[in-house]
């Protein structure tokens, strides 16, 4: 059964993608129509013509992070592991190296082939997770340029193929979505096609990858949708006829009862003929020479009214040991890695990867790359429906806790996402005592951790969510530790995926329960830096009431004579103060006095908007603190700022020396998170005092460094006054346009 028609269309949309028009496709149909099929069809032409196929499946119990986006260039990492020392492989880990350096740690974590690849055990860094000012973003810049190198070393177009986009999660389809308008804005270097497949008849109008579809036709791209139904009866018919090599005419009595049997889907119709011949109602003759079948029999035989009820009489018929193996691993999702079913059957004492090799001599399961899968999704959902509803809860629990028992030996990821996602699925009900509330709750702390470092904050965010409804009441007396640690990292989960109201509820419980103010400064910061992007008049005053309570009074207001005294006093005592002096300054240990530069460094830009005469004082209380007390990675923005203050009053060379100080405190302190801005005030400061094209390489360097701290307000500011800049020293206009069109790109990602 061909699909041509559709096919060529595909192949189309494939094609002017390569010639340079903005162009995805998307299959679409219900379960069983073979969209996979025809995907995988598209995929063999395009890695016959030279290009790349990458393809990925998304599991609706998945909760690894970007499990399935990752999958894809994982098994490409190793493809090119494999090959040694190829001139590919060699120039892909250069180029990496020189690209990303240490922020490779970060793609490691989702791409553990990676490490493989770049001959680096890159596993043992442990960079600062809180040195940067959004980590989705940072991830998504990271992984754009990762596949940037590879497109580029490999001088072959990458066709992408997500399946079952249904179930995608918000992370990995932003990270699609950034990728195809990377490849837009790099269309001479970088060729990237997305192929998506899902059962558009079980997603809402507003899902997610609709509004993803919906944002990149916005961009300017085209998508070419294709839409497979169900076989008619004339189709079956044909397809019967090619099968048995028999006639049209001679099989019609089969197809017709084949065809109400299966109502022309492809997936039941093809198990169906597959049962059949097994069962010996279709059989090969050998004194007539052709398939024969039991019209009869065939006709009276008790079918199901869908393709998934068909795989539960299926699997129903198995030996108890296989059935069995098939409904333990539907409950891990449609698929799994061989170790954590190993694990299960070492614990638990079941037999498992023998009967899990019958079924896959009878076709419900594969085996590739150290995983078992379901051959099809209506056949893990066949398989887990025969788990009662109401046990199912126990099952999960019972698994996770076997898995939670061999973590507690090893540091594995695969098994703690695994173990996790069942304790979850079990849910607070199945569990008994409160030492294993509380072994839960701590596990799904640890998993939250890990998908930070994934740079996965709706998962991270779902881990400590789960933590704390494992936690039983008095737990803010009985677990203070624990409910401290998860109501902080829950805090910094809903700031990077945009919850302000469950940041809201969050902040408030911990102010209700901590036991003294510095407990609550984490989650205070981030519900500052989260109303900055809405309601920057209430981060303003939160940030004004935090400071209060840490012994920094800000006025209300503040005269033009008095911020002009102000600005003297601080310049006649930094004036007593070397740049060497600064720059061996003692380190800042006071965590409240930390906190409280942090705070003050976070309303400097707010400041400007809502009541711009306080700015000089904000800025004098940061280089204040840093005298009194030591020097923060932080402090660098307080001297940028106010030599911005100096060179406004007319003092070039004065404001300059503290823009330039602020860069090399920024050079020595590393801090990322504040880079862009940093760079951005400097060279301001820069372009009175040198040429515009040496100021530029300062912009472009602080747009790169903000892109890499997912910092997007200041990258697109270095890059759009780089941009602005060239209209001086660009010797022609065609260049200039191009800059305009790169710095457009950047604010849109």
């Amino acid at each position: 059964f061909e699909r041509n028609n559709e096919f060529v269309c595909l192949q189309c949309a494939y094609e002017r993608s390569l010639s340079g028009s903005p162009e995805l496709a998307i299959i679409t149909g219900m379960s069983g129509t073979g969209k996979s099929t025809l995907a995988n069809q598209l995929g063999h032409f395009v890695i016959g013509n030279g290009g790349m196929f990458l393809s990925g499946k998304f599991d609706s119990q998945e909760v690894k992070p970007f499990s399935a986006v990752a999958s894809a260039f994982n098994n490409f990492c190793d493809v090119l592991t494999r090959e040694v020392e190829s001139e590919r492989t060699i120039m892909v880990r250069s180029k990496l190296q020189t690209a990303l350096g240490s922020d490779l740690f970060y793609l490691i974590q989702v791409i553990p082939n990676l490490s493989k690849l770049l001959c680096v055990n890159y596993t043992d860094m442990s960079p600062n997770q809180d040195d940067c000012v959004d980590a989705q973003q940072r991830f998504q810049y990271l992984f754009c340029q990762f596949v940037e190198v590879i497109s580029v070393c490999s001088g072959f177009p990458m066709m992408l193929f997500m399946d079952d986009v249904q179930w995608a999660d918000s992370a990995s389809l932003s990270i699609i979505g950034h990728l195809l308008k990377t490849s837009c804005s790099k269309q001479d270097s970088m060729q990237f096609f997305f192929l998506g497949a899902c059962r558009d008849d079980e997603m809402e109008s507003d899902h997610l990858f609709w509004k993803m579809i919906a944002s990149l036709n916005g961009f300017g791209f085209k998508t070419s949708r294709v839409t497979l139904n169900c076989m008619d009866r004339d189709t079956v018919t044909q397809v019967v006829s090619n099968i048995l090599h028999l006639s049209p005419r001679l099989v019609f009595s089969l197809s017709d009862i084949v065809y109400h049997k299966t109502k022309g889907n492809p997936l039941f119709f093809s198990k169906m003929l597959h049962s059949l011949n097994k069962e010996g109602l279709l059989r090969l003759s050998l004194s007539r020479h052709r398939w024969e079948w039991d019209e009869e029999k065939i006709q009276s035989r008790a079918l199901p009214d869908d393709v998934a009820m068909f795989f539960v009489q299926s699997i129903s018929m198995l030996p108890i040991d296989v059935k069995m193996a098939l409904v333990v691993l539907s409950c891990f999702g449609a698929s799994i890695e061989l170790e954590v079913i190993e694990a299960i059957e070492t614990d638990l004492n079941l037999n498992l990867i023998e009967p899990l090799n019958t079924a896959i001599a009878e076709g419900l399961v594969n085996k590739l790359h150290g995983r078992f899968s379901f051959c099809h999704d209506r056949i893990h959902e066949a398989a887990y429906s025969m788990i009662d509803e109401q046990e199912r809860c126990f099952h999960h629990m019972n698994y996770g806790l076997s898995l939670m028992s061999v973590l507690s030996s090893t540091e594995n990821r695969s098994l703690l996402f695994a173990a996790v996602a069942q304790l979850n699925r079990g849910g607070p009900s199945a569990v008994q005592d409160q030492e294993t509330y509380n072994r839960i709750a701590n596990c799904n702390l640890l998993a939250g951790k890990r998908a930070i470092e994934m740079s996965d904050f709706a998962t991270a965010f779902s881990f400590f969510d789960n933590g704390i409804t494992f936690l039983r009441k008095k737990h803010w007396q009985r677990q203070y530790d624990l409910s401290l640690e998860l109501f902080n990292l829950a805090a910094k989960c809903a700031l990077a995926i945009i919850d302000l109201t469950s940041l809201t509820m969050i902040c408030d419980e911990v102010s209700r329960n901590a036991h003294n103010f510095e407990d609550t400064l984490n989650t205070s910061f981030v519900l500052m830096t989260a109303l900055t992007h809405s309601r920057i008049t209430e981060s303003v005053e939160l940030g004004f009431r935090v400071l209060s309570n840490l012994g920094v009074d800000i006025p209300s207001s503040l005269s033009q004579g008095d911020s002009l005294n102000l600005i003297i006093q601080t310049q006649s005592t930094l004036l007593e103060i070397s740049d060497e002096d600064f720059l061996s300054y003692r380190v800042l240990t006071d965590y409240k006095k930390v906190m409280a530069i942090k705070f003050l460094a976070k309303l400097e830009n707010s400041i400007q908007q809502t009541n711009a005469s306080l700015q000089p004082i904000v800025t004098v209380k940061i280089i204040q603190l840093t005298i009194e007390f030591g020097m923060s990675p932080i402090s660098a923005i307080g001297f940028a700022y106010y030599g911005g203050m100096l060179a406004e009053l007319g003092d070039i060379q004065g404001g300059y020396r503290y823009t330039k100080l602020a860069k090399v405190l920024l050079d020595s302190n590393q801090c990322n998170e504040i880079a862009g801005e940093v760079l951005f005030l400097f060279a301001e400061l820069l372009s009175y005092i040198e040429p515009l094209q040496l100021t530029n390489d300062y912009r472009l360097q602080g747009q790169a460094t903000a892109m890499a701290a997912g910092d997007i307000h200041w990258a697109c500011m270095n890059k759009l006054m780089s941009s602005w800049a060239l209209l001086w020293h660009e010797p022609s206009l065609s260049g200039v346009r191009e800059a305009f069109i790169s710095a457009e790109n950047v604010s849109y990602t």
